[in-house]
């Protein structure tokens, strides 16, 4: 559950970017093109995670950047991921208290909910540019970063757990 009585120590910002690198990285890799569409979007996955656990730090401008990022680098139509990222960003940031009280089988439920929106307008983006329908195949990275979720959240929240002492 992602109350307990442990207090949160504050997140870095270099930390914050070390995640989003390792993120961009996890979605450069050669691996991506011969899976065909069972690799997570690490960089949603942290989107969602930073504008969930850091709303104030992590908003629709940092996806939006970020997605523009991505779609440079991985060759796609520009704004295609931007918009995506976007979208999800501000989806996160408007229920963020709500979201953020959820066990975490709930949030990866709302995750999976979030990153097939995404995937879907960035299937809609290229669609009306001309490109033909890759298949359902392609949203299988949904509910393999949804499965991911927990013990994302859990290996970032450790992290910054620090234990509350007896005294108090």
């Amino acid at each position: 559950m992602p109350i307990s009585s442990q207090l949160l120590r504050p997140v870095s910002f270099g930390f914050i970017l070390f995640t989003f690198v390792l993120a961009f990285l996890g979605n450069l890799l050669p691996w991506q093109a011969a899976l065909q569409g069972l690799t997570p979007d690490f960089v949603a996955l942290m989107i969602v995670y930073w504008a969930l656990h850091q709303p104030r730090r992590i908003g629709v401008g940092w996806a939006f950047a970020l997605g523009l990022m991505m779609d440079v680098a991985d060759g796609s139509y520009l704004g295609q991921h931007a918009l995506a990222y976007g979208v999800i960003a501000y989806l996160v940031l408007a229920r963020q208290r709500q979201f953020a009280i959820f066990p975490f089988w709930q949030q990866a439920l709302i995750t999976l909910v979030l990153l097939v929106l995404s995937q879907a307008l960035m299937l809609a983006t290229r669609m009306l540019l001309g490109d033909a329908f890759p298949g359902a195949g392609y949203f299988a990275g949904a509910p393999i970063a949804a499965v991911l979720w927990t013990p994302l959240s859990n290996l970032m929240l450790m992290h910054q757990r620090k234990p509350v002492s007896d005294e108090l």
